[in-house]
Parts: structure tokens; sequence; C-alpha cells
């Protein structure tokens, strides 16, 4: 059992470790919007931060309908089906081109009226404004690239993502030193670091998998080789993941709607700690998503008692990273938070509060991606993942907000308090649904 324990481990590790790596770059491309903003005022961190909420939607149905398409390709890939991976990459490419398409349109013709949901300042819509009129160009470019990242990852393919992002990361770097402060753009010049980063990362990606001769892209005829029938059979089990991420992520959305009772101090600090705190979450995350492309190919395989044996030492495995990390967040955040220079002590003190908090809830926070994202639905309990995640967010998270925000007029750290307590409450539903095992289904 040990040699088999540390085989498990050794080749977990070498999945997640590109996994962590491209996902602590992908969040530094956005970060970097974040404190380079933070050099300049509070408006602008704020509303370079209101205004990826617009994006932060987008990504999530994205996000749903490649969650989706995962399932099949790491059960197709582990049943040695090539076409069937083509098959789905088509519908993905469909879909979420589609999506980009109606949330760059709200970017480009509704800005102002996206901006006034989430802000009542002038000066912070504004800001928000001359970001998303010029981030919007991004959306398709990220539909398509997201869409082949985890077509990668799920047959096993985690380095060409990561070196894509790392070459991303270096463009945007430079393009936002250059627009940013040489140029004196501020934000506009952030956005176009946005655009060009997006573009590096396709164009690596595409590269390197016609060099390496990989089996994710072929001819148009191939992606499309399917039917009514086949779409069908789809969407019956992604659907229930696409829906997932958008009330999910629409309920976050909500949550800033929420947190504008905090005034323009609480948002800017929640707007701080929540991209610091994306950092302390990466390797946790990461090791989750490596953790559901290892059970899903054991799904496919036909080995459905090793796939319920990895999904135990997976869960110990994140909670006891997680565990790590949190301490690690709590020591240092308020260090990264003093280096927004240009925000004021009483915000940056919000803000390390905030991230303290955030902290104490880490490790149930994974542990929930754990079950519902990295486990249930990879045998495709779909529905009961929807019903549990968004359920949770809108009957517990929301109302939460408000009464903490809204009807008790609480800080924003306290406000946060209230809403992590649907994350306690999740965990007991899920957890229990997992030790059933009845989640474990092979579906191609």
């Amino acid at each position: 059992m040990k040699k088999i324990n540390k085989k498990f481990l050794r080749t977990l590790f070498i999945l997640a470790l590109p996994i962590i790596l491209q996902d602590l770059m992908t969040h530094s491309v956005n970060f970097m919007d974040m404190w380079m903003m933070g050099q300049l005022s509070l408006e602008a961190v704020t509303g370079v931060g209101l205004s990826k909420r617009l994006f932060f939607l987008f990504i999530m149905l994205v996000f749903g309908v490649n969650s989706g398409s995962a399932i099949f390709m790491g059960q197709y890939w582990g049943k040695g089906d090539i076409r069937g991976i083509h098959r789905v990459l088509g519908i993905a490419f469909t879909a979420n081109i589609s999506i980009a398409i109606i949330f760059a349109s709200i970017a480009i013709f509704a800005p102002r009226w996206f901006m006034s949901i989430l802000s009542a300042d002038p000066a912070v819509i504004e800001q928000g404004v001359q970001y998303l009129a010029i981030a919007s160009i991004a959306y398709l470019l990220t539909a398509i690239s997201s869409t082949i990242l985890f077509a990668l990852r799920s047959i096993r393919q985690t380095k060409i993502p990561m070196f894509a992002v790392l070459c991303s990361l270096v463009v945007k770097l430079a393009i936002n030193y250059i627009f940013v402060f040489v140029l004196d753009m501020g934000i506009v010049g952030a956005a176009w670091g946005t655009v060009f980063a997006r573009v590096t990362e396709i164009t690596v990606q595409v590269m390197l998998i016609k060099y390496h001769r990989l089996p994710i892209l072929t001819s148009f005829r191939n992606h499309f080789d399917f039917n009514f029938a086949y779409v069908k059979n789809f969407f019956k089990t992604t659907l229930p993941v696409i829906g997932n991420e958008f009330f999910w992520g629409f309920g976050i959305f909500v949550y800033d709607i929420a947190y504008r009772f905090t005034g323009s101090t609480g948002q800017g600090a929640f707007q701080i700690s929540d991209n610091i705190q994306h950092f302390f979450m990466i390797m946790g995350i990461s090791i989750g998503a490596a953790s559901g492309i290892t059970i899903a190919n054991l799904l496919g395989a036909g080995e459905r008692d090793e796939a319920i044996a990895a999904s135990r030492r997976c869960v110990a495995i994140g909670a006891i990273v997680t565990g790590i990390m949190s301490i690690l967040l709590f020591i240092v955040g308020p260090f990264i938070v003093g280096t927004f220079s240009e925000v004021s002590p009483y915000v940056q003190g919000l803000a390390s509060t905030n991230l303290a908090i955030i902290s104490i809830f880490m490790v149930p926070r994974t542990i929930n991606y754990y079950f519902i994202i990295s486990i249930l639905r990879q045998g495709g309990d779909t529905v009961f993942c929807m019903l549990l995640d968004s359920g949770s967010v809108w009957l517990i998270g929301i109302p939460m907000a408000f009464l903490g925000a809204y009807v008790l007029g609480w800080p924003i750290y306290m406000v946060l308090v209230l809403v992590y307590i649907e994350e306690l409450v999740k965990i007991f539903i899920a957890g229990a649904r997992v030790r059933k095992n009845k989640w474990a289904n092979k579906l191609v």
C-alpha cells in the first residue's frame, strides 16, 4: 500500500505541478492590472476589479462548458477514443465562441450600464468603462485558448498550457509597464496588456500543438462530425455543469452588489484581498484539477474502485496543502497589501483583516472544490452538483451578504464571515454524497 501511495503521489504531483505553475502565472497576468492600478488610485483599483466581474461571468460560463467537455474528453482519453475528443472540442468551440460574442457586446455597447450596477461612484464607473472598452477584444481569444487548455489537460499534457501562459505573462509585464508607466496610459494601457497577453497565449498553444503533433486540433470536418443525438447526449451531462457555473458565478456577481453597501472603501478593500487570496488558493485548486483528470481517466478505463480510492487520497492531500497555504496567507497577507502604495492605511487595514478571515475558511472552501469539481462531476453527478453549489450561494450566501452589508451595516470583513457560512453547510452535504460512491460512473 505504501508503494501504491507513493506512486500515486508522484504521478499526481507530476501532473499537478505544471497546472500549479500555469495557474500561478495566469493569475499573475490578472493580478498585474490590480497591482499597477494600486500605484495610481483606489478608484482605479476598484474600477478594474469591478469591470472584471463581467469577464468573471463570461469565464464562469466558458468554464462550465469546458468542465463538462473535460468529463467526456478525460474518459475518451482513458478509453483511447481520439475521434470522440475531436467531436467534443467542436461542440465546445461553438458554445464558447457564441458566449464570447454576447459578453463582448455588453462590454462594447453597455459598459456604463454594467458598471452602474456595481458602483455608485462616478470616478469608479468611468475607470471601469475605459477598461471594458479595450478588454472586450480579449473575450473571443480567451474562449478559444481556454477550450484548448482544457483539452490539453484532459490528455495529460499540462506543460504546454504552462509555457503558453509563461509567454503571455512576459508580454503582459512588458506591455503594462510601457503603456501604464512610460506612456502614462493608465487603465487603458493595462487593458491593452491583457489583449496582447491573450494573443500570445493562443499563438504559443497552437504552435506547440502542431510541433508536437498532439491529437487535439484536427480538420474542421472532424471537429464537427457529430449529429443531433450526439449533441443531445453531450448537453444532457454538461448543461447542469454550465448551469452550475453560471448560477454560482452570477451569485458571486450579486455578492458585489451587496458589497457596494459597505462603501467604496469596503469594495476597494475586497478587490485587493480577493486578488491576493487567489495566489494562496492556487496550489490546492490546481491539485484538485489534476485529481479530476486522474479520476476521469480511471473511470474511462473502467477502473472504478481505483477511482474511488484516488478520490479519498486527493481530498486528504488537498486539505493538507491548503492548510499550509492558509497559514502562510495569514502571516504574509498584510505585507502584500502594503505594496498598494496609493491606497490609504484604512483601506489597507480592511484588506488585511479580510485576508485573515479568508485564511480561516480556505480549507473548507478547497475541500468543497474537490468534492464537487474533482470527484462528483467526473462521474457525471452533475445535477446534484448544480443544485448544491448554486443553491448554497443563493439560499445562504447571498441572503447573508445583504443581511450583513445592507441590513446590519457591518464592515466588509464581518460580511465575509456571514457569507462563508454557506461553505460550512455545503461541505457536510457534499461529503455525504461522495462517501456513498454512487457518483463513480463510466460515461463513454
